[in-house]
Order: C-alpha cells, then sequence, then structure tokens
C-alpha cells in the first residue's frame, strides 16, 4: 500500500497528490537486483533527457557486464519499452556486442506516434548533447517518427512489438521476464524480430542478465470508471482533429491536452463541448485559454464546470452539474485526464514506488521517530521518559554531564555537537550535490557558516569562554563583560528570533543583582530589534530566504532532509493548513506576554503565575518539542523535509505576512515551459511551480509559501525559471486552485 492510497481512503488524498515515482538509486537501478528504469517513469520527460539517460544506462550495463554469455538461450538485457530511452539503452547493448531485446506492447515510439497531427517537436534543451544514434532536431511528429522508423529499420536493435510484459521475476543469477503477445498492431517488416508474426495471445518466456524498465508514464492514462466508457467511440488522445469534422464530440479534462483538443476539433467543424469537475480552468497556458474563449464566445465550444460524466451510451453521454444531470447527443469522447504511472505493472515487476508504506520501511521510519524522539528529549532536558527522574533511564542525562574546563555542558550541548554535525557532514555532500551550481554553493555556505558559528561556538563556546575568561581575570558579577557573558545563551535570541523562539524576548533577571537586569535589558532589546527591525528588512530585500539560507531548523531540512524533498505534500488541502503556522504565531504572542509578565514582575499572583506555567509548558512541548522537533524531523522520509516550516513555525507564518507586502524576489517564467514536472517534483514547500510557469504567473509569497532555494530554478532543463524582482502589477497575481 502507498501513501496516496491511505490519504485517499480516508479522505485527505489532496495532502498526499505526489505523483509517485519507482525506488530508484543515482544510477537509476531499481531494488530488484539487475534491474533499471530509466525514461519517462523516473522523470526523464523531455525526449534529449531520455536518450540521454537511457543510452548512459545502456554504457553502465555494458560496463557491467563484458562480454556476452554466450549462452543461447540467454539474453544479456531485456528492455521493456521501445521510446527514446529504450531505443538509446539497446543501441549501446547492441553495438558492444551484447545480445538484447527490446519489448514493446504498442509499436516502437508509440507515444510520438500518439501526438496530434502536425505538433512540433523541438529538440531541447539546446546546451545538451545527444549522445545516441537516433537523430533529434526540430521536427513535426510525423517527420520525426519517420525518421526514426528509418533509423531503427536499419539498426541491430530487434524489437518485439506488440507485446505484453506480464511477469517479471529472478532465478538464480538471472531474470526471467514472461510475456503475451498482442492482438493487434502489426509490424511493417522493418524490425529484426516480429511478435505479430506469432499467434495472438501467445505466451513467452525470456532469460536474462539485466533488464531495463523504459515503459514511460503515458501509456497508463487515468480514466473516469462509468459504465460505457468501454464503447469504441471512446478515446484518450487526439491525433487527427479532421477525422471528427461534423461530429459531436465530448473533450473531458482541464488542462492543456484537453484544452488544446477542444480547439482543434472545434476548428475542424466539430461541435465541441468541454466538461471540467472544476469550476474554472486554471491549468492551460494563458494563449490556449485566450483561444478556448474566444471559440466559447462565438458559440462553436461549450464549456460545462462543475461537471462530472456519469454515463456513457453509442449516441448520448450523461452529465451531472450543478442544475442536474442532462443527457447530450454525442458521437465521439475524449477523456483526456492525464497519465499515472503504471503501478500495477511495475507491483507485479516488483519494483517498489517512492513512499510506498511496507513493513520495513515502516519499522525504519518507526526507528527513526524513537531515534529523534529520544534525541529530543535528552537535548531539551525536559524530563519525560524514560530519561525522566526515577525513569528507567533517569541517570543518563546526569552521566553526560562533563566539565571543560571553562564550562559545565549537558545533553543540551551534546545535542547542539551533534546537530551541528549532521549539517555540516550532510551539507557538504549537498555542496558536491549541487557544485555545478553557484546559487546553491552559495545557499550551503551560508547555512553551514550559521549553523557552525551562529548556532553553536558563539553561544556555546565563544560567549561561555568570555565568561570564564572574565572571572579568571578578577572581573566581578557586575562588571559588564561577566554580567553579559552570564547570560550569554541569550545570544540565541539573535539568531533564532521570535516568535521562533519566544526567549529571545524573554529574561529572567535576579532582582538583587542589578548588573543581571541590565545585562538582561540588553538581550531583550536586542532580541526586540532583530525580530521586529532586522526580519522585516531583511524579508523586504529578501522575501523568506532566512529559511532557505540561515534558519537552523533550515539547515537539518536542506541537508539531511534534501533527500526527501519531493514527498513534499501538494494540492489545496495541504495549501490551506499553511493556516496551521498563523494559528501557531498567534499562540505565541500570549505566551510570550505571559512570560515577559512573569519575568519582570509585571503583573503578580497566582492567576498569571499558574498561567505562565502552562503556557511555558504545554507551548514548550507541543511546539518546541512535538512539532519542531518530533513531527517535523521524524517526519522527513514520510512528508518531506519542510513538514515543520512550511505547516506550523510561526517564523516562516511571520514572515510571510511581512512578504506578501513588501517582498520584492520572485520565481519568473518565460514562455518556453514543456511542462515536465521537474520543478513542481523539487520544491520542497508543495509549491506545483509547474502551473505557475504554465501560466506565466511569478510564484512570489503574495500566492505561496515559497523560500527562494531555487532549487526549481536548478533543476529546470529549459532554463524557464529565475529567481528575479518582482515586476509592476505582479504582487496581487493569484492561481485559482493553489
Amino acid at each position: 500500500m502507498d501513501l496516496s492510497q491511505i490519504g485517499s481512503r480516508f479522505g485527505f488524498s489532496p495532502w498526499l497528490s505526489v505523483e509517485p515515482r519507482p525506488r530508484v538509486d543515482r544510477n537509476y537501478r531499481a531494488e530488484v537486483e539487475g534491474v533499471y528504469v530509466v525514461g519517462d517513469l523516473v522523470d526523464a520527460s523531455v525526449i534529449k533527457t531520455a536518450l540521454r539517460q537511457g543510452r548512459s544506462v545502456g554504457q553502465r550495463i555494458v560496463e557491467e557486464l563484458g562480454a556476452s554469455s554466450g549462452d543461447p538461450d540467454l539474453l544479456d538485457v531485456v528492455i521493456v519499452g521501445a521510446g527514446p530511452a529504450g531505443i538509446a539503452a539497446a543501441e549501446a547493448v547492441c553495438e558492444a556486442g551484447l545480445r538484447c531485446v527490446v519489448i514493446e506492447r504498442a509499436q516502437p515510439f508509440h507515444t510520438i506516434h500518439a501526438f496530434p497531427v502536425g505538433k512540433p517537436i523541438f529538440s531541447e534543451p539546446r546546451e545538451l548533447d545527444n549522445p545516441s544514434g537516433l537523430p533529434f532536431t526540430d521536427a513535426s511528429k510525423e517527420d520525426l517518427a519517420a525518421r526514426w522508423e528509418r533509423w531503427l529499420a536499419s539498426s541491430d536493435v530487434p524489437v518485439h512489438w506488440p507485446e505484453q510484459v506480464e511477469a517479471l521475476a529472478r532465478d538464480g543469477d538471472q531474470l526471467v521476464v514472461r510475456t503475451t503477445v498482442g492482438a493487434e498492431g502489426r509490424s511493417d517488416g522493418s524490425q529484426a524480430v516480429q511478435a505479430a508474426d506469432r499467434a495472438a495471445g501467445a505466451r513467452n518466456t525470456y532469460r536474462a542478465r539485466r533488464v531495463v524498465i523504459a515503459v514511460g508514464k503515458r501509456g497508463s492514462v487515468r480514466t473516469l470508471g462509468v459504465p460505457g466508457e468501454e464503447l469504441d467511440k471512446v478515446r484518450y488522445a487526439l491525433v487527427e482533429p479532421r477525422d471528427h469534422e461534423g461530429q459531436r464530440v465530448l473533450v473531458v479534462g482541464g488542462g492543456d491536452s484537453a484544452v488544446e483538443a477542444a480547439i482543434a476539433t472545434a476548428e475542424a467543424g466539430a461541435e465541441v463541448t468541454l466538461s471540467y469537475r472544476r469550476a474554472e480552468l486554471s491549468r492551460p497556458k494563458q494563449g490556449n485559454l485566450d483561444r478556448l474563449n474566444a471559440l466559447i464566445d462565438q458559440g462553436r465550444v461549450t464549456f460545462l464546470p462543475n461537471s462530472q460524466v456519469r454515463r456513457i451510451t453509442s449516441d448520448h453521454v450523461e452529465i451531472e452539474g450543478p442544475q442536474g444531470t442532462n443527457s447530450l447527443p454525442n458521437d465521439r469522447v475524449l477523456l483526456l485526464l492525464g497519465a499515472t504511472a503504471p503501478r500495477a505493472l511495475l507491483r507485479q515487476l516488483g519494483i517498489r514506488m517512492e513512499g510506498e508504506l511496507r513493513l520495513r520501511r515502516l519499522a525504519w521510519v518507526l526507528g527513526f521517530v524513537a531515534l529523534v524522539y529520544v534525541y529530543y528529549v535528552l537535548k531539551l532536558d525536559n524530563g519525560l521518559w524514560p530519561f525522566g527522574e526515577g525513569h528507567v533511564l533517569g541517570f543518563v542525562p546526569e552521566l553526560i554531564e562533563l566539565d571543560l574546563g571553562f564550562r559545565t555542558v549537558d545533553a543540551g550541548f551534546w545535542g547542539t555537537v551533534i546537530y551541528s554535525a549532521l549539517v555540516a557532514g550532510f551539507g557538504i555532500e549537498a555542496l558536491l550535490k549541487y557544485r555545478d551550481s553557484a546559487v546553491q554553493r552559495a545557499r550551503y555556505r551560508s547555512l553551514l557558516s550559521f549553523q557552525l558559528f551562529f548556532l553553536f561556538a558563539i553561544p556555546e563556546l565563544l560567549i561561555p569562554g568570555l565568561h570564564a575568561l572574565a572571572g579568571a581575570l578578577g572581573a566581578s558579577a557586575g562588571h559588564p563583560v561577566a554580567a553579559v557573558t552570564a547570560q550569554g545563551w541569550a545570544f540565541y535570541g539573535l539568531s533564532v528570533p521570535w516568535p521562533l523562539s519566544v526567549w529571545s524576548l524573554v529574561h529572567y533577571p535576579a532582582a538583587e543583582d542589578p548588573s543581571a537586569v541590565w545585562a538582561a535589558i540588553l538581550w531583550t532589546g536586542l532580541g526586540a530589534l532583530v525580530s521586529f527591525g532586522v526580519i522585516p528588512l531583511y524579508v523586504w530585500r529578501n522575501n523568506e530566504k532566512f529559511c532557505s539560507y540561515l534558519c537552523g531548523c533550515g539547515g537539518l531540512a536542506e541537508t539531511l532532509g534534501d533527500r526527501w524533498r519531493h514527498l513534499a505534500p501538494r494540492g489545496p488541502g495541504s495549501r490551506r493548513m499553511e493556516w496551521a503556522g498563523v494559528v501557531v504565531l498567534f499562540m505565541a504572542v500570549p505566551v510570550t506576554a505571559l512570560l515577559v509578565s512573569d519575568a519582570w514582575q509585571l503583573l503578580s499572583g497566582a492567576f498569571w503565575t499558574d498561567s505562565k506555567v502552562f503556557a511555558q509548558t504545554w507551548y514548550a512541548l507541543m511546539v518546541d518539542f512535538v512539532l519542531a522537533g518530533l513531527v517535523g524531523v521524524a517526519l522527513y522520509p514520510v512528508l518531506g523535509n519542510r513538514l515543520w516550516c512550511r505547516f506550523f513555525c510561526p517564523l516562516r507564518a511571520y514572515m510571510e505576512g511581512v512578504a506578501r507586502y513588501v517582498g520584492r524576489l520572485a520565481i519568473q517564467s518565460d514562455d518556453r515551459c514543456i511542462s515536465c514536472g521537474e520543478c513542481t517534483r523539487a520544491c520542497q514547500m508543495g509549491i506545483e511551480v509547474q502551473r505557475f510557469a504554465e501560466l506565466q504567473i511569478p510564484v512570489q509569497n503574495a500566492n505561496s509559501a515559497c523560500i527562494q532555494c531555487g532549487i526549481c530554478v536548478y533543476v529546470c532543463p529549459m532554463d524557464v525559471l529565475e529567481l528575479g524582482e518582482l515586476r509592476e502589477g505582479q504582487r496581487e497575481v493569484r492561481v485559482a486552485g493553489l
């Protein structure tokens, strides 16, 4: 069972609307030994990227295997899928003299053939070379498909089609692939091996040393699941608009494909109705929307918002809308609802999806939760089980106390050491991962520097060291250096501002020590200056970059948590949940007021004392421990690395409130978006960046929780995105449904 299934079962699927992909390592190896996954399934949706990826995996397999096995009954490689990635992999394998077979359930380059007539295909990104032999330059879909078929006919790459893979199993050091021959789609004789020349329905078994899965997502279209969907009049792609001239066509969907199909069939002379389950179209590009609206105004397209198809018959469709159910005369239904990864096939092949909740993964996650719990209980010294007084491990906090000479350290110190070491270690890993990006290198250097100096060295070593030195030099408790450094922990109030830490505004001076009073006033004043002066100024210039460049919580999220950034919850439900941070922010106000009141004895009495204890205990327990610590970190492997920052952090909510009105930065986009989804997948804040890019609407803090980390810019294969300043009139732009 995967997490999205759990979400839909309990009614909160918008939380978990990320399209999962197969679990593969950096070399595209799946968890099944000897199996690789390439192409669209692992987000190589750009043709040139798929060609490069397939070629790379093919060469890697050649290096692993060396020479052919020499066994006539054992193939070296079976490749499933005859798209760009699969054929590029096969080319590399065949060039090296290894024996391989490509199995294709439809026809070679089926996705290209399925594009609408005349669709232009561009060989982008321009800066990437094409290492495969497949010729690839700008062309129409017909020209490109013909060119590739001629190349395939002259190559040594054997393709069996139509043939469907049914099962994959390991037998010792071999992989066994079982298939069924298809019933239609005979070859034109250009392929080296013809599956169609054998009886339809025949079952075949292949034994191989390696298997490459390159089937792509588009073969697994989303369906409505309504009566009549099996009728021949129902199609899941538009190939030739002129075939529908004079027909009554229903197009179902709300993306660019659906809108383009409605436009093309209407312009070809069809009577077109477009049905969409939501109130308005927010996903298509603006140019498509303009053309569609013009056709609607002319009466050539009828748009039915908030509608759903309930039944399809041979000559009618039943559609339910706000006014009830209507029966519309109909000749053709085009269901353009997008596609999903072929999970059933992958599961049959033993390939797991990211986020899939298996027993081993569940045990790992629970173990990670337990580890984080132990860490935060010790670090915060909150007396929780099992380390509290009288508990089974109650001796541990005292056991790890140590006198360093200039100060005595406890579990809190060692917790900071461990935390800083994790940020440093995984930060170096991130620097190597993003070493080709000057922006990302600068960002990670900033995170590392801030954690190591401002969140560790200065408050934990330098200030206590100065206090010890002042004492050694004979400075009295009232000496300025001694008085200020005695409250050196308050330095955290400058680097962890209110409301993330209410202690930046709360200090408890000893009434009998005047020097302690003025030192507390100094630290409180500095904390207030940072929180209400420096932070708004920083936001004015940098929006919410604090979260991805300086924040201590963000330091761990961006380093250790970077490997789980793609698991961020998406959809309107998760967007609404961001209000939880505003709730925590408003909680911080009375909590801070109560603590300040108690610290400075502004008010007195049992009511206020008890309220202070309540606020201090439960705010610290729920916010600092449960949300920021346990939930925020322990659920990295389940819901991504920014659960705390995005949904609960009061400082981010505070900064977003400021940035909405004064922030100057935004992720801008041009008109070259190819809807590959890389930007959305990489966004750790769950922002559907692709939809913003398709509409050329800037991603800013008036319409999103963007923290300006710039990873979406980094991963965009087309260089569509850029982090820049807001332009005139952009601040109020919103995106419906996001």
